[in-house]
C-alpha cells in the first residue's frame, strides 16, 4: 500500500477531521516535486495519505483517502477524500 505522509500543524489537521478542509495546498519545490511525481515525470499512485500533527513520535494522526492532486501556479493541490482513521 502507498501511503504519502505529510506532517501538519494542530489547526489544519483539525480542519480535515472536521471535513471543513477538502484540500492540501503545498508549494512546488523539489521535495514536493519528488514526493508526487516519478523520475520520469509522471504522477505517482498513493492509496491514501497519512496526516501527522508535528513531530513527536506521539503526535495524532490521521489516515485520510487519497484523490490525487493537481498544479495551480506555484501550488500543489492534493485532494482530500473518505477518513479513513483518526488516532488520537
Amino acid at each position: 500500500m502507498n501511503i504519502l505522509k505529510i506532517v501538519i500543524k494542530g489547526e489544519y489537521f483539525d480542519q480535515i477531521a472536521a471535513k471543513t478542509k477538502k484540500f492540501e495546498y503545498r508549494e512546488t519545490s523539489p521535495f514536493w516535486q519528488s514526493r508526487l511525481y516519478d523520475n520520469l515525470g509522471k504522477k505517482r499512485s498513493y492509496d491514501k495519505i497519512e496526516f501527522i500533527n508535528g513531530y513527536n513520535k506521539n503526535a495524532r494522526r490521521m489516515e485520510v483517502k487519497y484523490e490525487g492532486f493537481n498544479k495551480k501556479g506555484e501550488l500543489y493541490h492534493i485532494f482530500l477524500g473518505e477518513i479513513l482513521s483518526v488516532t488520537k
